[in-house]
């Protein structure tokens, strides 16, 4: 009688390697990827009153996203109608009554109707039909999001609902009370598929951040979440409220854990395809990738605290800021170094263990994604 062999576990292969390097497969993620889908660009408090606009590089679009005098949040193409030419230069700014055009000084109205054309008469141009181009925009729980498709895309709450993690769920820790205690800006030389495969796993995280794994338990053993728990958070060593090097560190608690919940724990989530959104008891970090190339990405993260932190004058973020910032660096540099190796001719592809699951969930999206 012969033995049966067991059956082998099946292969799963990571992108293949020019995903991760080449002009053709980087103008593919522009069309299919950064065009089609809601992308995080920064909280809304940074637009705080009506005037204030910032602006915004989507994989080689330039956005502007603008409060209006009735108060919302819109966004269009930093493009004036007229020649093409950019607007606004600077990350952020204000206008009091209109976003000027520097090169022939056309204005737009906060709502980007064409308003002031110097030295053109009225009826040379029909104005009503010479708006700024707009781009869509939402706000979820005081996250700005915008959808470059030239459709209508899928509402942002649908688009938060399918995904791999529960990100919806993380309301309920009062993220849209939140305020920015800090804002950084990081370079990778690393295409921004690595940076996100990244975070999406941990079995880099014994390696590669021994301070973490210190504090996150959990990431200790390769896993992502705590698979004793069914809310998706995992446990901080020592009793910490806060991911930071002492565990004695005490801020105020976000408003979501004043009345249950434990604030003793880390909640992470992806929003495909470029948002982190990372939860503790006593501060919230959204981090937006920006792609700057195929072999370079811009990380911004936001560092939220309570409206009770921000007010007392004692308040200072630095040990958390500091102990992510350490984090992140060192993500960076293990991004870099794949970025090094996958350009080699030899890497065709990789390979996914199960403890990749998550990695490989992302991957299967991006190739739904650019595939139709």
């Amino acid at each position: 009688m012969t033995a049966i062999e067991p059956a082998s576990p099946p292969v799963r292969r990571t992108l293949p390697g020019p995903a991760y390097h080449s002009e053709a497969d980087y103008r593919l993620d522009q069309e299919r990827v950064f065009y089609r889908n809601w992308i995080y660009v920064g909280r809304a408090e940074r637009v705080p009153e009506p005037g204030s606009w910032m602006r915004v590089e989507i994989c080689g679009e330039s956005v502007l996203v603008v409060r209006g005098k009735d108060e919302r949040i819109r966004g269009f193409y930093n493009v004036c109608r007229h020649r093409g030419s950019r607007i606004c230069d600077d990350e952020q700014g204000f206008a009091r009554t209109h976003l000027r055009c520097p090169y022939h000084a056309w204005g737009y109205a906060l709502d980007g109707t064409l308003a002031v054309t110097p030295m053109v008469d009225k009826d040379e141009i029909d104005r009503a039909s010479t708006s700024l181009w707009p781009v869509h925009v939402d706000v979820w729980e005081g996250f700005v999001f915008v959808n470059l498709s030239r459709e209508e895309p899928r509402p942002l709450l649908e688009h938060l609902a399918d995904q791999q993690d529960e990100t919806l769920g993380l309301a309920r820790f009062g993220l849209s009370e939140l305020r920015i205690a800090r804002i950084t800006t990081n370079e990778v030389r690393a295409n921004w598929k690595i940076v996100i495969e990244n975070y999406n796993e941990c079995l880099h995280c014994p390696t590669v951040h021994p301070e973490l794994v210190a504090v996150v338990p959990t990431f200790r053993t390769g896993h992502v979440f705590d698979e004793t728990r069914d809310d998706g958070g995992v446990s901080l060593a020592d009793g910490r409220t806060a991911v930071a090097d002492d565990p004695r560190l005490r801020l105020p608690l976000l408003p979501g854990f004043k009345n249950g919940g434990d604030p003793s724990s880390y909640y992470g989530a992806g929003v495909y395809p470029t948002m982190f959104l990372d939860v503790d008891g006593s501060s919230c970090l959204a981090t937006a990738v920006f792609p700057t190339g195929p072999q370079s990405c811009r990380l911004v993260t936001e560092y939220l605290f309570s409206p009770e932190a921000l007010e007392d004058p004692d308040f200072d973020p630095s040990p958390v800021v500091d102990f992510n910032e350490r984090v992140t660096r060192q993500d960076n540099e293990a991004c870099e170094r794949v970025q090094r190796g996958v350009t080699s001719r030899a890497f065709d592809h990789g390979v996914f263990p199960a403890k990749d699951a998550w990695v490989f969930g992302f991957d299967e999206r991006y190739r739904r994604d650019v595939e139709h």
